[in-house]
């Protein structure tokens, strides 16, 4: 999924945010907008509202008749349900592909990599029940970082903390040095849109799915994990500032309901 979404998405690489965000995002509600289709029963969920407009319909005949009104109104309520259950495997069946696209936007748009002279904090966890005084991580910055404070260790949280300084564009190194081993996980000085990762963590199902790609944190180093403090990138669509994610739910399912009219999707 990872390489997948490097090819498309790498012409959109050099500042071209929005463009790659809606190309995903219209492709996303083409194709879940298909999968409901394929995994509902249409048929059903025409019938159930059909039936949902003549109780409406009946409401507005039977208006003064308060128990009739109450009649339709459960009605309605019965058959919502029923198209709620109607459209239960397909969302299952969806979401699969939905959160797999969401993990691979994440990972591109929800931070930007660091400029020049800026500054970042970089937190390591030790594993659970060692002290971090007793067993001291160091960190070695290859060219184009700097540490810019000493190491700051917080026994209550278990965590080693460091400041550093990125002076030179491009994707750095850091070294982190126990006495059980190294591990070396990258730095992000860069304005491309390509995907960064801010958290590393010993292998593991759930890294696989939610963290593809990253580095991995060897089971010999006792460390847990590392976490690197990105800014937070936001899209601006002129009136309004947004977090990726709003965007990319607000696309696809705008483009999503344009086509289920154009095609009859119930």
């Amino acid at each position: 999924m990872t390489q997948f979404f490097n090819l498309i998405l790498g012409p959109f690489e050099n500042g071209h945010a929005h463009a790659g965000l809606i190309l995903v995002s219209v492709i996303t509600g083409a194709v879940m907008l298909f999968l409901f289709k394929l995994t509902s029963n249409q048929q059903a969920m025409k019938e159930v509202k059909t039936k949902i407009s003549a109780y409406f319909l009946e409401m507005r005949l039977y208006k003064e008749d308060i128990s009739a009104v109450m009649a339709s109104q459960r009605n309605i309520l019965k058959a919502n349900m029923g198209y709620m259950k109607l459209a239960l495997i397909p969302a299952l069946v969806m979401i699969v592909p939905v959160v797999l696209v969401i993990v691979q936007l994440e990972l591109r748009y929800a931070h930007t990599g660091f400029g020049p002279g800026e500054t970042a904090m970089v937190k390591v966890t030790l594993e659970e029940g060692l002290d971090v005084v007793k067993n001291p991580v160091a960190l070695k910055a290859d060219q184009g970082v700097e540490k810019a404070s000493p190491a700051v260790r917080i026994p209550s949280l278990n965590e080693t903390d460091w400041k550093i300084r990125l002076t030179d564009n491009g994707i750095h190194n850091l070294t982190l040095e126990t006495a059980a081993g190294d591990v070396t996980l990258p730095v992000y000085a860069t304005d491309r849109l390509i995907p960064i990762y801010g958290t590393f963590k010993k292998a593991s199902f759930f890294e696989t799915v939610f963290n593809p790609g990253a580095p991995r944190i060897p089971d010999e180093v006792p460390i847990q994990a590392v976490e690197i403090l990105y800014p937070e990138m936001s899209f601006s669509w002129g009136f309004i500032d947004l977090s990726w994610l709003w965007s990319f739910l607000i696309i696809s399912m705008g483009f999503g309901v344009i086509l289920k009219f154009l095609f009859g999707v119930e």
